[in-house]
């Protein structure tokens, strides 16, 4: 079972696992740039990301899209929405690429929560987790240099990695995203920052060598 920071299984593999919901749990499988739900659709389930990506976008008068956000593995949604009052998608959700999302009929998971103190304390631990990061990207936005939102991110990351790695996004797109830089300009400050030693990065994990020099970034 997956565990977080603190130890304790996170919320997502506590309700794979969990023994009355886990058996109500509806698995989908979509394909690479598969709509998974529309904008405007009424929200009658929550999903669990068990493997893929799926994206949150919007699109402008002349068709241009522009993505919002991500879920990746272990991630929730669409509980901001749905808690904050909102019963339709405000967005397009769809799948980055193949994407499997385990689905929990609404009304099943309000009961979870109400009637299962570890999973609601499970569930505030992740949406504080969750905010904490959104808050992060926000003020690593403030920064205007390509080098110094990659600093201010990996300074970030580094703090709350579980073991000495931080884990990178899956894909430079959905880190180029985060940041608001384009995927060509990140992959090439990214590779000249390794060159010159602050970081090491292996697949999809980055080692710190220089944690000092990335905070004189700053």
């Amino acid at each position: 079972m997956e565990r977080d920071a603190a130890g304790l299984p996170s919320f997502a593999s506590s309700c794979l696992a969990h023994p009355v919901y886990g058996d109500l749990l509806r698995r989908q499988t979509y394909k690479t740039a598969e709509t998974v739900h529309a904008q405007g659709t009424p929200i009658r389930e929550f999903g669990i990301v068990t493997e893929g990506c799926l994206k949150t976008a919007r699109y402008t008068v002349d068709g241009h899209e522009l993505c919002n956000g991500y879920f990746e593995k272990d991630d929730v949604f669409p509980e901001l929405l749905y808690f904050t009052g909102e019963k339709v998608y405000t967005y397009n959700l769809l799948a980055v690429r193949k994407t499997t999302v385990m689905w929990l009929d609404t009304s099943f998971f309000e009961l979870m929560l109400r009637t299962d103190s570890q999973m609601l304390y499970r569930f505030m631990l992740y949406l504080s987790r969750r905010g904490l990061k959104n808050q992060m990207l926000l003020c690593c936005l403030r920064y205007q240099t390509i080098r110094e939102r990659i600093a201010f991110w990996v300074l970030w990351m580094d703090d709350i990695a579980q073991d000495g790695f931080v884990e990178l996004p899956s894909s430079q797109t959905i880190w180029a995203n985060d940041l608001r830089v384009s995927r060509p300009s990140l992959n090439q400050e990214a590779k000249r920052m390794e060159k010159q030693g602050y970081f090491r990065m292996d697949g999809c994990r980055l080692e710190v060598l220089d944690r000092e020099g990335l905070e004189l970034l700053l």
